[in-house]
């Protein structure tokens, strides 16, 4: 059922302001933040800047020469209520969540999953069995973040969710599949990182021709579907073996 949250409005800067809903990583109150932000993409593109949606937040930069806080917290306020007033009936709600799924072409084995046997292992499951957990699920992309490219992805099926690695590694390779908390995510390129890599993917993150863009966006729902080490190949990855 799609909950109806409220959200609240807080100037953080003098051109920035905070759009913040309950703390929960849910697909249908992300689906409304989604519904604001495009709203104020249209109402308000005359002092818009940029808009950045989270798990539970969109903060907005505008030009703030051009209205005064009062009239803006005014109009949001009222975009607020519009798309609180426009969501769907619970029985609409599949065609109201987006349709755009990206699939992620993964080798899932333990070279190219540096920590695929530990997770294994802490998940009291087999190698086979973590993945097949991860490729089966159907996960929202929530944020984008961290380095360019990156973008968050959840809910992870409980049975493998553990805490960050106690001491992070200082190099991640780019295209490295992995997980942390609730959350998974492919590393775009090379950098240190916190999370368990179960795998990689010769699929691009990003592209910077002609302008930066990302492969996934937020609202994307992904899927990762396992391919063998001949068609991570054939797909132009290069496996990046752990240094020891």
């Amino acid at each position: 059922m799609i909950q109806k949250n409220e959200a609240s409005i807080e100037f953080i800067s003098e051109n920035a302001v905070l759009l913040l809903w309950p703390e929960v990583i849910d697909n249908a109150q992300h689906q409304q933040i989604l519904k604001v932000r495009d709203a104020i993409g249209i109402a308000l593109k005359s002092i818009l800047i940029d808009c950045v949606v989270s798990y539970n937040s969109i903060i907005i930069y505008y030009h703030f020469q051009a209205i005064t806080t009062e009239s803006l917290y005014s109009k949001l306020d009222a975009i607020i209520q519009r798309t609180l007033d426009d969501m769907p009936s619970p029985n609409d709600l599949e065609e109201a969540l987006p349709s755009t799924t990206i699939d992620i072409p993964v080798l899932y084995n333990e070279i190219a999953g540096w920590d695929l046997a530990t997770v294994a292992k802490r998940s009291g499951l087999t190698v086979d069995d973590v993945v097949k957990v991860h490729s089966q699920s159907t996960y929202r992309a929530f944020a984008l973040g961290f380095t360019p490219g990156f973008c968050y992805l959840a809910s992870l099926d409980d049975a493998l969710v553990l805490p960050r690695k106690p001491s992070p590694r200082l190099k991640v390779p780019t295209g490295a599949v992995a997980i942390a908390g609730n959350q998974t995510a492919v590393y775009p390129s090379e950098s240190p990182g916190g999370w368990h890599i179960i795998g990689q993917t010769p699929l691009p993150m990003y592209s910077l021709t002609p302008l930066f863009s990302s492969t996934i966006s937020v609202g994307n729902n992904v899927r990762f579907k396992p391919i063998s080490e001949d068609e991570f190949e054939q797909l132009g990855g290069t496996i990046k073996q752990e240094f020891v």
